[in-house]
């Protein structure tokens, strides 16, 4: 979740000194030296600092904790179990010692809230999304703190090597009047807690897939029922038949930034990932959503192809983003390909890069990027949370 460092920081409060504000969309509190939690304002924890560890928690539910190893090292771990319940009731604890000295004003009446919540609410709470949701496999980075929108249920293509993030359903598109009412439904669900979430992300895997309408149609219903809040999406470059016209459109209900998936600028490396081995066409729609005014996403995979393919991978990449003509607006996320047994990529690479090898590649590839004037960032999947 990308909060601002200082939201997170219990710099200048002293220790012993509780300190609880409504900020944001979000109820923080500090304890000095002790811990920084934050809620949203239906009291369910989103973030917190405590007894020296950080952690997460999405709306399904998900707690992780994370942690360094090394400079370069981000360790995440799920917490799950009787270790759960013992971490979220010392952070309702928190907010119970914080009331004692904050009565009084919103601050209060935020405090009086979460404490009447209970770990039996939370248990509700993520039912509550199961219901609204198929699992949310996957968002981009800066997306963790978005309100997600199902326009379509899984991928309509679904056959990467390296990606089962949706082998667990059948592709369905949905027609404006379901997705108006689940837009409704989890506007309802959220609540107050939906001021802490910025944006409006619109899932499954490829929603701009969908016909031109029913594209259209998902960005209008959901500025509707979400007023004011920018609009996002995943796209691929080969299954989105959407023209420029539609793009300029799109952009001027609110769509904002779209995440394209190229993985690799090489025709030999897709090939090996499963994707269609034509990587201007994501050239094509970049030039098109630029053009529109729509900021670009562009994804690339640090190790794909494997030792073999390294060069082509790196060079044919860069040349690829270089026809993009990608401005300030835009980014580049450099996603650490992560292999898993059950994967058919696993069988087709002999010679996977090693963490210092993956290293050298995301440097390798930044550097010659920023060179570029492109901006980098880094895109960790398994720190994925919704």
């Amino acid at each position: 979740m990308k909060f601002p460092r200082s939201f997170l920081s219990w710099t200048g409060v002293a220790e012993g000194v509780i300190d609880a504000r409504v900020l944001n969309g979000a109820l923080r509190i500090v304890i000095g030296n002790e811990g920084v939690y934050v809620f949203d304002l239906e009291g369910r924890p989103a973030f917190f600092e405590h007894a020296l560890r950080s952690y997460e928690r999405g709306l399904s539910g998900l707690l992780v904790r994370k942690s360094w190893a090394g400079r370069r090292r981000r360790i995440v771990e799920e917490v799950v179990g009787g270790e759960k319940e013992s971490v979220l009731r010392a952070v309702y604890a928190a907010a119970a010692r914080a009331l004692e000295d904050h009565p009084d004003g919103d601050v209060g009446d935020a405090l009086r809230l979460t404490t009447s919540r209970e770990i039996e609410w939370l248990l509700e709470d993520e039912a509550r999304f199961g219901s609204l949701y198929m699992p949310i496999s996957i968002l981009p980075p800066d997306q963790y703190l978005s309100i997600v929108l199902q326009a379509t249920v899984g991928c309509a293509y679904n056959r990467c090597s390296f990606c089962t993030f949706y082998r667990d359903r059948p592709y369905r598109v949905k027609d404006p009047r379901e997705f108006e009412a689940h837009a409704r439904l989890v506007r309802d669900w959220l609540g107050a807690g939906a001021l802490l979430r910025r944006g409006i992300f619109l899932a499954d895997a490829n929603p701009l897939g969908a016909p031109r309408d029913l594209a259209i149609e998902y960005v209008r219903i959901a500025r509707e029922v979400f007023p004011g809040r920018d609009v996002y999406a995943f796209a691929d470059y080969f299954s989105t038949r959407l023209d420029a016209a539609d793009y300029s459109r799109m952009a001027s209900l609110g769509l904002r930034r779209v995440y394209v998936g190229l993985e690799s600028g090489a025709r030999d490396v897709l090939r090996v990932l499963n994707k269609p081995p034509e990587p201007r066409l994501a050239v094509r729609i970049a030039r098109m959503m630029g053009d529109a005014g729509i900021s670009r996403g562009v994804i690339v995979l640090v190790g794909a192809g494997g030792r073999g393919l390294w060069r082509k991978h790196v060079e044919e990449t860069i040349g690829i983003i270089d026809e993009m003509d990608l401005g300030r607006d835009d980014l580049v996320f450099l996603s650490r390909l992560l292999v898993r047994p059950d994967m058919p990529y696993a069988g087709m690479v002999r010679d996977p890069l090693d963490d210092g090898e993956m290293d050298s590649q995301e440097e390798e590839l930044a550097e010659a990027l920023r060179a570029r004037g492109v901006r980098t960032a880094p895109y960790d999947i398994r720190e994925s949370i919704y």
